[in-house]
């Protein structure tokens, strides 16, 4: 099997979606070839990961061509753009809605539109790199499949073109949708960014063998989406892989931590909000409360965490750190009374990180609507599961929490 996929061990990434793809195949006999990104370029990386995938599986990385149709124009046309638009304020939201997309924009707009086409025409270039790249790899190997994993969802054109010049099947493992996303980053929210996700999306479905979505909610809206091809897709959920988790490191402290990226809609001030009310009612000290941050955690919409913290009242009470290696990331969880997955109100995915969180002897605090995937996986479990909007019950469960951890 030939998987492409641009996030792959050595990535510091804690959900081990792509490598558990491939220990999984490779445990049960298959040989898997993988087609990912340069890791000469990472800012970090952890060759522990590298470690932990079984014989049979070989790793080619697209060699890094970014420079001359990203960087270059980037650099060009950028600064031009930048004198003549207005500057904009502090923002409040990392993610804009699909809605919110397709509504008056004002100047901004154009500043979206091109960092949309910019954003293509890096992950067009890669798509098209990796493709030739699986060409040489393939050679005369009889392949069974080309399987190829987003997002980033480019990985799926990438897997189209290796597919039609071969004439092997093409099997698209999704997991998020694409066009059907339902929140932009603020820098990319633009309607140019949709019609050309939708376009990519539109080639893809109609070349592939098969299509796995990683909830019943986004695969009933592709199949909506694409009437034709409904039946292609099926659902295949995320899940952890069951490897021994260190022991946890216990001090007395009451500790609410957090692996993992805040972006989009995953906004911390309402937990720091509940957090304020919580400990201002127990009257508890940051000796005995602590919420602590990892990964890329450092800021908000421009805005970092330390200073939206301190808006809310509570800097001392917050800790905030940067990337870890695996290894350290499960130590970091494993010392956990409670990990905390921050709103993402999609209603299509469930965050990685919860098939994570759960096997982990802590509480589980999952801010999302009732109506969500995420909901709907948890719901008959102990998970603390919030409307994000209700800081009253967010303040309770963590009074609750505190109070039945305190008497042991």
């Amino acid at each position: 099997m030939l998987l492409i996929i641009f996030n792959f061990p050595p990535i510091p990434l804690l959900a081990d979606s792509g490598a558990g793809d491939g220990r999984y195949l490779a445990s049960r006999g298959w040989a898997v070839d993988v087609v990912t990104r340069d890791f000469a370029f990472l800012e970090q990386a952890d060759p522990e990961r590298l470690k932990r995938l079984d014989t049979g599986i070989r790793v080619f990385s697209v060699p890094h061509s970014e420079l001359l149709v990203y960087a270059a124009p980037a650099a060009q046309v950028w600064p031009t753009l930048r004198r003549i638009l207005p500057r904009r304020k502090s923002m409040r939201a990392d993610a804009l809605s699909q809605s919110d997309v397709f509504a008056p924009q004002g100047a901004r707009a154009i500043v979206r539109a091109y960092w949309a086409k910019m954003e293509f025409w890096r992950d067009r270039l890669w798509a098209r790199d990796a493709a030739d790249l699986a060409a040489s790899v393939m050679g005369n190997t009889p392949y069974l499949a080309i399987v190829t994993s987003g997002p980033p969802h480019m990985a799926h054109e990438a897997g189209r073109l290796a597919s039609k010049k071969s004439g092997i099947p093409h099997v698209v493992d999704m997991r998020d949708p694409w066009s059907l996303v339902q929140r932009l980053r603020e820098e990319v929210a633009s309607p140019l960014w949709v019609r050309t996700a939708r376009a990519y999306e539109e080639r893809v479905v109609r070349h592939a063998s098969l299509i796995t979505m990683n909830t019943q909610a986004a695969r009933d809206a592709m199949r909506a989406a694409y009437p034709p091809e409904a039946y292609k897709f099926e659902v295949i959920r995320n899940g952890s892989d069951d490897e021994p988790l260190p022991r946890p490191a216990r001090d007395g402290c009451f500790r609410i931590r957090f692996a993992g990226w805040i972006y989009m809609d995953r906004d911390p001030r309402r937990v720091f909000r509940a957090i304020r009310r919580a400990t201002k009612e127990l009257g508890l000290t940051p000796e005995q409360f602590k919420i602590e941050l990892v990964g890329h955690a450092n800021r908000y919409a421009n805005t970092p965490t330390a200073q939206i913290a301190e808006e809310e009242g509570i800097v001392d009470f917050v800790s905030v750190k940067g990337q870890l290696p695996r290894h350290q990331a499960l130590e970091f969880l494993a010392g956990a009374t409670m990990l905390l997955s921050l709103p993402q109100d999609s209603d299509y995915a469930v965050p990685a990180k919860i098939y994570e969180y759960v096997r982990f002897h802590a509480w589980v605090l999952v801010l999302t609507k009732p109506t969500s995937a995420t909901a709907e996986v948890l719901r008959y479990s102990d998970a603390d599961l919030v409307d994000p909007s209700d800081d009253d019950a967010i303040a309770r469960v963590l009074i609750k929490r505190y109070k039945q951890f305190a008497a042991g």
